[in-house]
């Protein structure tokens, strides 16, 4: 990264001679920056296949011609020869293999008519503090163990911070779609009345609906039926026990997608006199088809039996007919497994309630106002009447993710811990074959804290390095993430997300802009840990005497 920032210091300097290892770097860090813009020029839609080049890269390789011609000039008169020699970029085919062939000749040792040879020339990294100067030089690689060290390092950081951002971006992102779908079945707000059925249902939606938040309401009846199914011929009745939902068909529409035509595999979404709407899963268990007739006992029939038998009479047991009308798959295991709709009318005939219901079903025009709009309601009803929000409905289901996500954030932090165990083993690896330079420098006046400056800095650059590839990194997983899925169910048949499972089509993520609070949180404890790493290499570094670090040579 030094040489590219060398020749951008360079920006329009014709004269002199440039090193084979300045032009090639320059020219890899281009290549890299270029493609990199051209990824984010395809996520933004600034990507032009016409064109074959998008907005950001074009910006970037018009800011860079002068710096690039300049350096490949300046390549030329390394190798003692005209910077004119660079027209042959113009000659189709033989040109540019020739002009390439110049730029990977080695330097003309000595003095030539362009300057003196780079290579015997010092390399200070000009307008950088002494400390930071010097510890970008040791991090230059030079294809030794420590440089080997040094990056493992860097690659431990990018995939600590890219895992923890990749994870963190799918849970919220699954948290987030399961809350959407939970309010797209479940009402924002419910209200009933404290210990009985809630009698006066039509007055009090009225009252609800006046409430500016408020944009629909609808009656409910919810309770467990136990049914029975009615085979043809010598076979085994099935009973089950579902939770059976009377509706209002049109106002239900109003408050949830539950009763949508949407949500129907066969048969409609029929209720009226004695008709049932079943889940998918349940019509499975069952082996239900449209058409067919269970029977339901209900808590009136129990309670009919019980009542007889205390005034000493005998009664039979008779079931209520309900004919299955539709199946519906809602997204929901629980629901398409458990529930059965059934008219307001039916359900109220089952609990035998009369003319009421066991509440109303409320929604709001925001979700995010339901507390609000609960603590109103509680202000404006009568004394008795209980009001309940979603997030109360579904309290173990939403602190369940909230647990889950925190463990595992912290568990993954771990991660950038094992990473930062390679940064303490570069700095000790450094220390030790520093250990004579380091005497020097003691030697000519340097403190032991510019010493430690020396290796933070080291720790920075390797945090830095990191940070920046595993946000990179990060971003480009979760943009291509399902084509990664798919790529990965291909190849070996694997499906990571079983949909029937996790109930979505394709991998939820957060996007980039709204995990602000994360991303903060992975940046700043990631560097945090980094630059803990390297502490103890520093401090010992800083401790040495010139006597022993010449003795250790």
């Amino acid at each position: 990264m030094n040489w590219y920032l060398e020749v951008l210091k360079k920006y329009a300097v014709f004269s002199g001679r440039s090193r084979r290892k300045e032009y090639w770097y320059f020219a890899l860090f281009y290549l890299l920056i270029f493609i990199a813009l051209g990824v984010v020029d395809g996520m933004v839609g600034f990507f032009s296949i016409e064109a074959g080049i998008g907005l950001l890269g074009a910006i970037f390789a018009l800011l860079m011609f002068i710096p690039s011609l300049a350096v490949g000039v300046r390549r030329l008169h390394d190798t003692n020869r005209s910077g004119w020699w660079t027209l042959l970029c113009l000659v189709p085919c033989i040109g540019h293999f020739v002009l390439l062939v110049f730029l990977v000749q080695d330097s003309k040792p000595g003095e030539n008519r362009y300057g003196s040879n780079p290579k015997q020339l010092m390399e200070p990294i000009a307008g950088l503090p002494f400390e930071l100067a010097l510890a970008l030089r040791y991090l230059r690689p030079k294809r030794t163990f420590v440089s080997m060290i040094t990056l493992i390092s860097i690659i431990g950081v990018t995939l600590g911070v890219a895992v923890l951002i990749i994870v963190m971006s799918v849970m919220s992102g699954f948290g987030q779609q399961l809350r959407e779908r939970l309010l797209e079945l479940n009402a924002h707000l419910k209200v009933s009345e404290r210990g009985k059925p809630l009698s006066d249902y039509r007055s009090i939606r009225d009252e609800v609906l006046l409430n500016e938040a408020v944009s629909g309401a609808a009656p409910f009846i919810i309770g467990p039926v136990l049914v029975e199914t009615q085979p043809d011929g010598d076979e085994s009745p099935q009973i089950f026990t579902p939770l059976v939902r009377g509706v209002d068909l049109e106002l239900e529409l109003t408050v949830s997608s539950l009763v949508s035509t949407n949500n129907l595999v066969a048969g409609d979404i029929d209720v009226a006199l004695n008709g049932l709407v079943v889940g998918k899963e349940f019509a499975r268990m069952l082996n239900l088809r449209v058409g067919d007739f269970l029977a339901v006992h209900s808590a009136r029939s129990f309670h009919r039996i019980r009542k007889a038998q205390q005034e000493g009479s005998e009664a039979v047991l008779l079931p209520d007919d309900f004919e299955v009308r539709g199946v519906i798959d809602t997204g929901h295991y629980e629901y398409n497994a458990s529930f059965v709709l059934a008219s307001i009318e039916d359900a109220q005939a089952l609990y035998d309630l009369g003319d009421a219901v066991h509440g109303l079903s409320v929604k709001l025009h925001d979700s995010k106002q339901a507390e609000t709009v609960r603590q109103q309601l509680l202000k404006t009803l009568p004394q008795g009447y209980v009001v309940t929000t979603w997030e109360d409905e579904n309290t173990q289901i939403l602190d369940a993710l909230k647990v889950e996500r925190n463990v595992m954030f912290f568990l993954l932090f771990f991660v950038m811990i094992v990473a930062a165990f390679g940064i303490t083993s570069s700095q000790i690896t450094f220390v030790v074959q520093r250990t004579p330079e380091i005497g020097t420098l003691k030697a000519l006046g340097a403190t032991g804290w510019q010493i430690m400056q020396v290796f933070f800095a080291q720790s920075l650059v390797v945090a830095l390095l990191g940070l920046t590839f595993g946000f990179g990194l990060a971003q480009l997983v979760l943009e291509y993430r399902n084509e990664f899925l798919e790529l990965l169910r291909v190849a070996t048949g694997f499906e990571l997300f079983p949909p029937e499972i996790y109930l979505f089509d394709k991998l939820p993520a957060q996007k980039f802009s709204e995990m602000g609070g994360d991303l903060t949180k992975i940046g700043v404890g990631s560097l945090f840990i980094c630059l803990l790493a390297g502490v103890i290499p520093a401090w010992n570094a800083s401790r040495l005497k010139p006597v022993e670090a010449f003795r250790h040579e």
